[in-house]
């Protein structure tokens, strides 16, 4: 643990941080801060609002008004926590705060929570509001549990993981400006198990998300920390067997799953095994003297099911520490709207059954050829039927001739028998004929009746939602990879636990057949094809979509329109259709966009919007809300030059920069960067660093910008004397600090004196935004770059801005911190600001558009 780190917790004292037992936060925010994986400022957004929903709330749910206004008051000043890392926590407590006024001044808020109640629409509504609690034990679930956790859904400040941008940002200003929305958002998908909407004459309904998605459980690993040990001690594992890691890097989700088959005595090939038995029903009932018995699970069966069910607690205990169960699952099931589709043959079902006759191999060729056969058939059996009535015609009249020549009555009565006889099988044969006539001209509809009434009913069975466990390989939350979406088989039930999701081609072709099965029964056919035609007809289809020509054909025509398979496909989303569908809205929102060829076109573009409310925006792959204040109309950033760094300034250097690199990469990095001469500028060294980092290391540039930075200057230790006493001067302050080292870069400097300013006071918590402060007066006397921060990422505390790097001089495009003391630069984006570049940034400008109607509930 750090200096800094040690005197913040000598400094949390105070009715505040005992309240919310911060000591117990800070000592797990910094254990998660030295395992890398996962995110402290998520688990503070968690940690935070959960405490101050069990402060608010009695054991029979009902709001405790002294604490309510205890809560208020000590949060009114600010507060402002002055601590290592702590730059962004403002944003928490400003929100949490925000939140508690609105209990205060607007009634209908604490109404709309106390409206909600037991029971819960299903079992896995009980489950989010178990996994939103925990670690709380709740054996019984409670009205007061439900109060608690939709309170805590509120109180935490929302921000992204990876792939729902475009859900993101517009669920953040629900969250945080429109209370009674979110509320009965919250209420719907709690009650009723989901959401319902309406766009282009259309309802649209969307069930509480079935996925929290993977957290970080994807994330590579190569040793034990805070989060995996947490998980693993829930779960009963309080040991690790030291040789465990030999084997390298690996997923979170993966060493879980690993040492749990371990504690369990199993392997992967038990796993499988067990897996094959269950689906061959090798454990079935078992018949026995004629009576049925239970055939008891064996000790191995035993111990896959209690893996099972250790592996799912690990996973969801990882989860909860950075995430709010009922949160995540409101913000997923809204991203379910962002690909709203009007026109059914937009949906990846549509492609993948290919129910136009002119796709080959699909579900429409085929009724399509099956119905000509038909048809064939029919108009074979009346040829037939034309040919015997020919015969039988020339039969009748040759009788009749004899008839009238024949003088015996025997004779006569037996040529009027067959006459007789003739003559009715003339009439069926032209009956049967008619009938077939008719079966034919009803063949010649009943293909587009068919397919029309699949059309309408597939819609009414399957559905396409959002699932955050769609991912690209290797995503992560600033790559802004696309959204998944994933088809899901509603049985005709309106309970959304009972829908299944479908994720390989066994539970594709069930879904299929189980379909077209009871939809044979619902269908009433025209009165010339008949039942039998309709139940032929689909016999013969449930046979086809069982072949392999059906699957092939289906995965060829997903995969030609770039989804993933017939069930699931990757989508950017659309801002714009998620908003309509949200909103109720039939027409899109009013747009200005830019294709910007620089960073200056987007800046110049963003300077000149005219209003002063957030608005929500979108570049090419990231949807996030775009603040006019912060950028103040300012149009140019100050250039910054720093001091040319000599020979021992860039071995320092070096060693700050590895600092930043796995343990594996440091020695050879050094190595690397100390062969040959020392660098003669600046961009030289700069492009010596990055020549000398691995090829295996993503965003190299990116990395060592990040890095150059925080070192925009760097000051030898009486030189960052001068500058501390420069900056306590601009403070107003008597700062005076025993510096040890030889250079000091920027960020030193910064938190020496934020430390300097917490050693001499009571507590963490001040009235004053320190940490703005100090960024401020160092960049009044240029030892910090300027920067234009202009809209919020939806990422923990980064927001977006523009600065000239710092080494090369050029204006980018970064994000920043709160205080814009630490930046990384969005070189991935580099393609959507460069002069080839021909995709939009969109405004959409009028955010009175969308805080009306819906938003205000009227």
């Amino acid at each position: 643990m750090t200096q800094f780190q040690e005197l913040y917790l000598q400094r949390l004292k105070g009715p505040l941080s005992t309240l919310l037992d911060l000591e117990a936060e800070a000592h797990a925010s910094f254990r998660i801060e030295r395992g890398g994986i996962q995110d402290s400022f998520r688990y503070r957004c968690k940690y935070l609002a959960l405490r101050i929903a069990g402060l608010l709330l009695d054991e029979q749910g009902e709001i405790n008004l002294g604490a309510l206004a205890e809560l208020t008051r000590l949060l009114e000043p600010g507060p402002y926590p002055l601590g290592p890392g702590r730059e962004g926590d403002a944003l928490i407590y400003a929100h949490i705060h925000r939140c508690l006024k609105h209990l205060i001044e607007n009634k209908a808020v604490w109404l709309a929570i106390r409206r909600f109640s037991l029971p819960l629409c299903h079992k896995k509504a009980a489950r989010v509001i178990q996994e939103t609690l925990w670690p709380e034990p709740i054996r019984t679930l409670q009205t007061a549990h439900v109060r608690k956790a939709v309170l805590a859904a509120w109180l935490t400040l929302l921000r992204q993981t990876t792939g729902s941008c475009f859900a993101t940002a517009p669920a953040i200003l629900v969250q945080q400006t429109h209370p009674l929305q979110f509320f009965k958002d919250l209420y719907d998908l709690l009650s009723i198990g989901q959401m319902k909407r309406t766009m282009g004459g259309r309802e649209f309904s969307v069930p509480l998300s079935f996925s929290s998605g993977s957290g970080d459980l994807q994330h590579l690993v190569s040793g034990p920390f805070f989060g995996l040990l947490v998980a693993l001690e829930s779960v009963g594992v309080h040991r690790l067997d030291p040789h465990f890691w030999e084997s390298g890097p690996q997923t979170v989700s993966d060493c879980l799953r690993k040492i749990l088959l371990a504690a369990e005595s199993l392997t992967e090939e038990d796993l499988q095994d067990e897996e094959y038995l269950s689906r061959i029903q090798m454990t079935p009932l078992l018949a026995k003297q004629g009576a049925m018995h239970y055939q008891k699970p064996s000790a191995r069966a035993q111990k896959v099911a209690a893996w099972k069910a250790k592996y799912e607690q690990a996973c969801m205990t990882f989860k909860t520490i950075t995430e709010c169960s009922l949160l995540r699952s409101w913000e997923y099931s809204i991203a379910s709207l962002a690909d709203v589709k009007i026109d059914f043959a937009r949906w990846n079902l549509y492609i993948g059954l290919g129910l136009h006759p002119d796709q080959k191999q699909g579900i429409g060729a085929f009724l399509y050829e099956w119905t000509q056969s038909r048809l064939q058939q029919c108009h074979e059996e009346i040829h037939r039927l034309a040919h015997e009535y020919e015969r039988n015609a020339n039969a009748v009249q040759a009788i009749e001739v004899m008839i009238q020549s024949t003088t015996s009555d025997a004779r006569l009565h037996q040529l009027k028998s067959d006459w007789m006889s003739l003559t009715a099988s003339l009439n069926t044969i032209v009956e049967i004929r008619d009938q077939q006539i008719a079966k034919a001209e009803g063949l010649t509809k009943f293909f587009a009746w068919l397919i029309e009434r699949y059309d309408e009913k597939l819609q009414t069975f399957f559905q396409e939602l959002f699932d955050p466990a769609l991912i690209q390989d290797g995503a992560h939350i600033h790559d802004d990879s696309p959204a998944g979406f994933r088809l899901v088989y509603k049985h005709g039930r309106a309970d959304a636990s009972q829908w299944t999701t479908i994720n390989n081609r066994e539970e594709y072709i069930e879904a299929l057949r189980d379909f077209f099965s009871r939809i044979e029964t619902e269908l009433d056919p025209p009165a010339d094809v008949g039942k039998e035609t309709l139940t032929a007809a689909t016999t013969a289809l449930i046979q086809f979509i069982q072949e392999d020509e059906f699957f092939n054909g289906a995965l060829t025509r997903s995969k030609q329109h770039g989804r993933l398979s017939p069930w699931d496909y990757i989508s950017g989303g659309t801002l714009q259709t998620l908003l309509m569908a949200y909103c109720n809205r039939d027409r899109p929102f009013t747009e200005a966009a830019v294709i910007p060829h620089s960073e200056a076109e987007l800046l110049q573009f963003l300077a000149s919007h005219p209003g002063q409310d957030p608005v929500l925006m979108h570049s090419p792959t990231h949807a996030f809300i775009f603040y006019p204040r912060m950028l103040g109309g300012r149009a140019h950033v100050a250039p910054f030059s720093s001091q040319p760094w000599d020979e021992r300034m860039q071995e320092h250097l070096a060693h700050r920069i590895s600092e930043r690199l796995p343990e594996e990469e440091r020695a050879l990095f050094i190595h690397l960067l100390r062969n040959g001469d020392a660098s003669a500028s600046n961009g030289a060294f700069r492009a010596k660093v990055i020549a000398s980092l691995s090829p295996r290391m993503k965003n190299k540039e990116a990395l060592v910008d990040a890095a150059l930075y925080d070192h925009a200057r760097l000051w030898t230790a009486d030189e960052a004397q001068t500058a501390i006493a420069q900056i306590s001067q601009q403070l107003g302050q008597n700062i005076r600090i025993k510096l040890e080292g030889t250079f000091f870069g920027p960020m030193d400097v910064y938190n020496q004196i934020k430390a300097a300013i917490l050693q001499a006071s009571q507590s963490v918590f001040a009235s004053v935004d320190w940490d703005q402060k100090i960024a401020n007066a160092m960049r009044k006397i240029h030892f910090l770059p300027d920067v234009l921060l202009f809209g919020d990422s939806n990422w923990s505390g980064w927001f977006f801005g523009f600065v000239q790097n710092p080494t090369t001089g050029v204006l980018e495009l970064w994000r920043f911190n709160r205080t814009a003391t630490q930046g990384f630069p969005m070189h991935d984006w580099k393609e959507w600001v460069s002069p080839h570049n021909v995709s939009a940034w969109v405004l959409l400008s009028q955010p009175a558009e969308y805080e009306t109607s819906l938003f205000r509930g009227k």
